[in-house]
C-alpha cells in the first residue's frame, strides 16, 4: 500500500530524483550520492532527505524592506522490521525550520503591499515538529495504523501545489489556503486501501497543541480532540496518465491556543494531460475559522522539462481566490476577496540544485484602502538532497 503524508509524498520525489540522477549520469558526485543512499536504504531501511531553501523577496508597491528566508526540512524514515506473519513497522521523522535572514520577514511584506494572503508557506520564523510517529502495516497490505505526532495536512496535499520547496510560493498555492488545522499534534489514524486506486483514512489528534514547536504531552489527556476523515482516488486514464482526486473533512474544538470551535472541508485533484503537461485545483473553505483566509479556490498547470534539457525543469502558472474572513476585520475596511497570479520557471542544475524565478500579482488587495494592483518578485535556490 502507498503511504499517505508529506513525509511519503517527499520519500517518493527523493527517489525520483535519485532515478534521475543515475539514468542521466548528470555528474560523478550525484551518482556515487544516489547509490550511497540507495545502499544505506537496502542494509539498514532506513531513506532520508534534507531539502534546504533559500528565497529571497521584493514587493511593489511600497512593498518595505527585501526579505531572505531560509527553509530546511530534514526527514528521516526507517523500515525497522518487516515479518510475514505480524506485517511491516516503520517509524516516521519530519522537521521544518524557518529562520529569516532579514529584519522584515514574509509577514511584514505582506503588511506592506496590503495583502491578506501571505506571500509564502512561512511567513515567520518557526520550528515545527511536523511528524514523529509509528506506522504498523498489517501482512495483507490493505490496513495500517499509525500513532505519535503528525499533521492533519498530511491528507491534504496536491502533487503541484504543496511545496514551496520547489513549486509554487504563494501560501494559497502551496496548501490549503484556508486550512485552521494544527501543524502537528500526537494522535492516531488509521489507513485502509480496499484496492490500489482508493485509501481510506481517518484520525484524531491533541487540539491543543496548535504550533507543533515541540512535542506536547500534557494535554493528550484532556478529552479535546480534532479529528478527520479522508478519501483518496488515484485512477489512470487512458491517453492521460495518472490523477488523484482527494476530499479532506476535518472538525477542531475549541481550546485555549485556539478558542473558536470549528471545522473545514478540502478537495484537491491532479491530473496529468501528457508526459509533459499537467493539471491541478484546490477548492476548500472552513466554517468559524480564526484564520484570515475563509474559502479558497487554486488551481492551474505545468510544464515539466520545456526545453529538453532536464526532466526535472518545471513551469508553473497558477491562479488563485481568496475569500476574505470578515470576521476578523471587525470595523475595518477590507475587500470580499483577493486574487493572485504565479508563475514560475524552476531550472535545475544536475539533479540536485535548482534555481527559480517566480513573480506573484495580486488584483486589488484585500486591505488597501484603493484599488490597484500589488506584485511580489521571488528568486529561489534550492538543494534537495
Amino acid at each position: 500500500m502507498s503511504q499517505v503524508g508529506k513525509i511519503h509524498d517527499k520519500n517518493r520525489d527523493t527517489k525520483g530524483r535519485e532515478a534521475v540522477s543515475l539514468d542521466y549520469a548528470f555528474t560523478e558526485a550525484g551518482i556515487l550520492y544516489s547509490k550511497a543512499k540507495k545502499q544505506i536504504e537496502d542494509t539498514t531501511g532506513i531513506t532520508f532527505a534534507f531539502d534546504e531553501s533559500v528565497v529571497t523577496q521584493w514587493g511593489a508597491p511600497n512593498g518595505g524592506s527585501t526579505v531572505a528566508q531560509g527553509l530546511f526540512t530534514p526527514s528521516v524514515q526507517w523500515k525497522a522490521f518487516k515479518d510475514d506473519t505480524i506485517g511491516t513497522g516503520s517509524f516516521s521523522f519530519y522537521f521544518i525550520a524557518t529562520r529569516y535572514w532579514t529584519s522584515a520577514t514574509g509577514l511584514s511584506q505582506q503588511a506592506s503591499l496590503n495583502l491578506n494572503s501571505p506571500i509564502n508557506d512561512y511567513p515567520f520564523n518557526s520550528l515545527t515538529y511536523t511528524q514523529a510517529s509509528y506506522t504498523h502495516q498489517l501482512p495483507n497490505h490493505h490496513l495500517a495504523i499509525t500513532v505519535g505526532q503528525f499533521p492533519i495536512a498530511n491528507f491534504d496535499g496536491n502533487a503541484y501545489a504543496n511545496n514551496q520547496q520547489v513549486n509554487f510560493l504563494g501560501y494559497s498555492l502551496t496548501q490549503n489556503g484556508s486550512q485552521n488545522y494544527s501543524q502537528g499534534s500526537l494522535g492516531a489514524y488509521v489507513q485502509f486501501d480496499p484496492i490500489k486506486e482508493l485509501t481510506f483514512a481517518g484520525g484524531f489528534q491533541d487540539a491543543n497543541n496548535v504550533t507543533a514547536n515541540y512535542v506536547q504531552f500534557n494535554t493528550l489527556g484532556s478529552g479535546q480532540y480534532a479529528w478527520f476523515l479522508y478519501a483518496d482516488w488515484t485512477p489512470t486514464f487512458p491517453k492521460l496518465g495518472q490523477g488523484e482526486y482527494a476530499l479532506l473533512y476535518y472538525s477542531l474544538p475549541s481550546v485555549p491556543a485556539q478558542p473558536l470551535a470549528s471545522y473545514g472541508l478540502s478537495f484537491s485533484a491532479s491530473q496529468s494531460i501528457t508526459d509533459k503537461y499537467a493539471v491541478f485545483l484546490r477548492a476548500n473553505t472552513a466554517w468559524n475559522s480564526s484564520w484570515y483566509i475563509q474559502s479558497s479556490v487554486a488551481g492551474g498547470g505545468v510544464l515539466n522539462d520545456p526545453l529538453g534539457r532536464n526532466p526535472l525543469d518545471q513551469i508553473g502558472l497558477g491562479l488563485a481566490w481568496n475569500k476574505t474572513n470578515l470576521g476578523l476585520y471587525p470595523g475595518t475596511f477590507v475587500r470580499q476577496s483577493e486574487t493572485m497570479l504565479e508563475l514560475y520557471w524552476a531550472t535545475t542544475l544536475g539533479s540536485r540544485v535548482q534555481l527559480t524565478p517566480d513573480v506573484q500579482v495580486y488584483f486589488q488587495p484585500a486591505l488597501a484602502p484603493t484599488s490597484g494592483v500589488a506584485a511580489v518578485f521571488s528568486f529561489r535556490l534550492a538543494f534537495l538532497l
